[in-house]
């Protein structure tokens, strides 16, 4: 099985001023609901990430996700 990266390949979360969010989480949930759903930091997704994926001092985080499945996302700081 082969994952899909997300739109960009090197997520980047940023802050209401638009400041790289150094050290935010993203949360990743199965689509409508409140259960975590993992990610994965390579496209053979055989190592997944943390949930939540702590974001590097850039604000950024390599994320792919599973074929065919919905997720939802919510980045805290």
């Amino acid at each position: 099985m082969a994952g899909t990266v997300m739109p960009s390949p090197v997520f980047t979360g940023l802050d209401n001023s638009g400041n790289p969010l150094s050290g935010g989480k993203l949360n990743t949930y199965a689509d409508g609901t409140t259960d975590s759903l993992a990610t994965y930091s390579d496209s053979a997704l055989s190592s997944a990430n943390t949930n939540p994926v702590i974001l590097d001092a850039g604000g950024r985080a390599v994320v792919y996700l599973s074929n065919n499945t919905s997720y939802k996302f919510l980045l805290t700081d």
